[in-house]
């Protein structure tokens, strides 16, 4: 399918987006040589600015986004680039936290494609994406973009620009059929966006990762900060980071942000007011950092959505996430029952994700996924019943759609629903 097969209008992202889909969305190829040479023909200049990349297991997103507040709120002009996108493709590319509107991403997109059409250069959906996130962030003359990294990292399109700051939150078992079957290998190609001589951000992880990540960091020659070593946040009966000889309070209400990002996040504003202030003014001011961990949130984590009964969408997809979940709802008290809709993808650790979860819960609705990497609500089933939840606890569904009715039914004004397991279930569940 060819953009030039219909009418495209200039301020009409719409055919853009059906364009980009007929590429194979769900198919992923990764590598730097395409994306690098469209990048260098669209003549795109990035040397003045700073550039910040998130890579990690979880966390990533909240980091960046975190990051990208404190330097708004700075008056830094700070282009923020996610993925993926829940409900509409601009979640992706913001601007001052402000989403880039259509005609915008349009313009963007024509770009991009104009380039690698006349240099017949075939890209993915992704280097599409990334490529015309950066076209718009040169636009609007962005001093400071924050990326975070979609895959791994070491081949993932965003690590074609160079990282002033390089941040790596945590590495845990996903994305192994594409990563690798280890935390070595997923270790490995999370280290591959560290640069040369660049500023390196840890967050707490085991040392068979944290060996593979400094090695990596020495060959770069590049300065390594760790969490738990060199800074830390305390979360127990007080809140506070504590950096060598500066510390400071905080006020975390959970369950909007989850706490393995937070100490990373103040670290990487530290480093920007130290390292980086000939590419920003940027004064760490720990007010607005508190103001930014209590405001700033992505869709679909811990998002609530509805009150009477509270409904929250979570996208937890692997352990971690998982984990982090579980803790968050072992504070966060209800007087009713809690309730889970889980619907998860074919490729993730469903067995060791439903296990983690499972005393969360008074119990279960079960929905199918009907994408590619769906998977079916039996086996979510058989694995719970594997686990010891009663078969009267479980309700299974052929679409995530059909359990949320039945829960809105069933369910009192002082119960929770919680709707989790992957960006595709919460996607099916509300539509803002």
């Amino acid at each position: 399918m060819s953009i030039n097969s219909f009418e495209c209008k200039p301020g009409s992202l719409r055919p853009w987006l059906d364009y980009l889909a007929s590429l194979n969305p769900s198919h992923i190829e990764l590598g730097l040589g395409r994306v690098s040479k469209v990048l260098d023909l669209l003549n795109l200049d990035f040397k003045n600015s700073l550039v910040i990349e998130v890579a990690g297991t979880n966390g990533k997103g909240s980091t960046a986004a975190l990051i990208a507040a404190n330097l708004t709120l700075a008056h830094i002009k700070t282009g923020l680039y996610t993925s993926p996108h829940l409900w509409t493709f601009n979640e992706r590319v913001m601007v001052d936290g402000h989403k880039a509107c259509d005609d915008e991403l349009a313009l963007a997109f024509k770009q991009v494609y104009d380039v690698a059409q006349y240099n017949k250069i075939p890209l993915t959906y992704f280097e599409y994406t990334t490529l015309a996130a950066f076209v718009h962030f040169a636009n609007c003359g962005c001093e400071a973009l924050v990326l975070e990294i979609g895959l791994g990292g070491r081949l993932d399109a965003v690590n074609v620009l160079d990282a002033d700051l390089c941040v790596i939150t945590s590495i845990g078992l996903d994305h192994t059929k594409i990563l690798g079957s280890s935390i070595k290998d997923i270790a490995h190609e999370k280290a591959g966006i560290i640069k040369d001589n660049a500023q390196v951000l840890l967050g707490l992880m085991d040392s068979e990762a944290l060996d593979v990540i400094k090695d990596c960091a020495e060959e770069k020659h590049a300065f390594i900060y760790q969490d738990g070593t060199d800074f830390k946040a305390s979360f127990e009966d007080k809140t506070y980071f504590d950096d060598l000889d500066k510390k400071f309070s905080l006020t975390l209400s959970l369950p909007k942000i989850p706490e393995i990002c937070v100490a990373c996040v103040i670290k990487a504003l530290l480093l920007i007011e130290e390292k980086f202030s000939d590419k920003v003014r940027f004064k760490f001011d720990i007010n607005k950092v508190n103001e930014t961990l209590n405001t700033v949130s992505l869709p679909g984590r811990m998002q609530k959505i509805n009150s009477h009964p509270d409904v929250y969408l979570d996208v937890a997809h692997n352990p971690p996430a998982a984990l982090h979940l579980a803790k968050v709802l072992q504070k966060h008290k209800v007087i009713g029952l809690r309730h889970a809709l889980i619907g998860m993808l074919a490729d993730k650790d469903v067995e060791s994700v439903l296990k983690i979860v499972k005393d969360s819960f008074d119990d279960f609705y079960l929905a199918s996924l009907h994408t590619d990497r769906g998977e079916n609500c039996v086996r979510l089933k058989n694995a719970l019943l594997s686990l010891g939840v009663l078969p009267s606890k479980i309700h299974c569904y052929d679409k995530v759609s059909l359990a949320l009715e039945d829960l809105y039914k069933n369910a009192h004004s002082d119960d929770e629903i919680i709707i989790l397991g992957s960006f595709v279930t919460v996607s099916e569940a509300y539509k803002p």
